[in-house]
């Protein structure tokens, strides 16, 4: 190589960049924290109670 760069061991290093890039949005659609769930709850309480209003 005389002091060269292993082009596929670099190109391998940036896939895998790019595989974490497209992990981490579909990892954290798919596993949701706690406090998004009570937020989630919160949100159809306070739908529900809009309802509630409209009807009357």
């Amino acid at each position: 190589m005389l002091g060269g760069i292993d082009n596929s061991l670099f190109l391998q290093g940036f896939g895998g960049f790019f595989a974490l890039l497209i992990l981490i949005p579909i990892l954290r659609w798919t596993f949701d924290s706690p406090s998004m769930k009570a937020e989630r709850v919160k949100r159809r309480a306070d739908k529900k109670s809009l309802r509630k209003l409209k009807r009357k």
